[in-house]
């Protein structure tokens, strides 16, 4: 656990990984923080809570005869379920009392999920992803973690587009997590991609730095 005066611990998640909840939840009961921003927004988890169902029921003609979907598709699912990184922050909430904050950006949820709705969950697109040679969602996700891993170590150069676009992207969610300091203890939760970014521009708050790594 940080020392009792430290303000800050940065999470850095993949997001849909099927091990994140229970990694998540112990994880912040080792940290016992009194606070919890997640990088998602409130747009975000309205749209899922409201759209999602009916989304999720257009990849119910796919599923094989043992009921689950074709790898293509699984990872379509789990988009469209409340992120883990949330449900995991508000069950230990509700537990313990600790503050929630969504701070995600909304008008970039709302693009994003635009193109989901719209694009990604059309029939011809959901027939060319059911046929997809894909692997699993745990190995693409065990892929990504090996990529988390790297880039937390060494920070592999990124191509300039993705750079200004991060940075921009981190400056927003700093601010967010900023207005949430001063409570006491704060667990920020999101995408393994911003852990660098956010420790620079909240370095006068001397983060501690995770991965919810499996190993």
């Amino acid at each position: 656990m940080p020392p009792p005066d430290h303000q800050l611990t940065l999470v850095g998640t993949v997001h849909l990984d099927p091990d994140g909840p229970a990694l998540l939840t112990r994880l912040l009961e080792e940290l016992g923080p009194e606070a919890v921003t997640v990088e998602v927004s409130e747009y975000a988890l309205e749209f899922r809570r409201t759209l999602g169902p009916e989304l999720l029921a257009r990849l119910d003609p796919f599923r094989l005869p043992d009921g689950r979907l074709p790898n293509g598709l699984a990872a379509v699912a789990a988009q469209l379920l409340p992120p883990f990184e949330h449900s995991a922050a508000a069950a230990y909430a509700g537990r313990t009392g600790a503050a929630l904050a969504a701070v995600g950006d909304g008008q970039l949820s709302r693009r994003l999920l635009f193109r989901l709705e719209r694009e990604l969950m059309v029939t011809d697109n959901l027939v060319k992803l059911a046929t997809r040679d894909e692997p699993p969602l745990r190995e693409q996700v065990r892929t990504e973690w090996q990529r988390a891993r790297g880039h937390h170590r060494a920070g592999p150069p990124l191509g300039s587009d993705a750079v200004a676009r991060l940075a921009g992207m981190d400056r927003g969610l700093a601010r967010r997590i900023r207005a949430q300091a001063g409570a006491g203890r704060l667990v920020h939760v999101g995408g393994w991609e911003h852990l660098r970014g956010l420790a620079e521009i909240l370095a006068d708050l001397g983060p501690i730095v995770r991965l919810l790594s499996p190993d």
